[in-house]
């Protein structure tokens, strides 16, 4: 008589309940993604670091700015809205908006759509570079 075969300790894959995708498993699978991809987190880190660079710029120049500032021009060219020059602090805030909201949402649809992630991550680098040349023309260079 022959022995009926063994059965190994644990169940094989096909006979085990398979559970829902949850919550969990979707982030697990977001984070592994981000972490692996290095790309996208220099993208991330050369954004922000960028816009910190303006926040330290403006802190430099902040002494020698006049106290009011021309922060809006109209179609020719004439301020349209002059302010404060605490004022001009609201360039780099709009550029942290810019950068919170891009990542995070490149952060949703990395692990689907990585084209799009670097489009979103692109495109807050350049509104950095765009709020650079506006406070430069605003506040001059150094």
């Amino acid at each position: 008589m022959s022995k009926p075969p063994a059965v190994p300790p644990e169940a094989p894959e096909a006979l085990t309940p398979k559970s829902k995708p949850g919550r969990s498993s979707f982030i697990l699978s977001l984070l592994r993604s981000l972490w692996r991809d290095r790309v996208f987190q220099l993208c991330l880190i050369l954004t922000l670091v960028v816009n910190l660079a303006l926040f330290g710029y403006l802190a430099l120049r902040y002494a020698t700015l006049p106290d009011l500032l021309p922060l809006h021009f109209d179609a020719f060219g004439l301020p349209d809205r002059i302010e404060s020059k605490n004022g001009i602090f609201a360039l780099p805030i709009i550029g942290i908006v810019v950068w919170v909201l891009n990542a995070g949402l490149g952060m949703l649809i990395h692990p689907r759509e990585r084209a799009a992630t670097f489009l979103l991550t692109a495109g807050a680098l350049l509104v950095q570079v765009l709020l650079w040349l506006a406070v430069t023309n605003i506040a001059g260079w150094i």
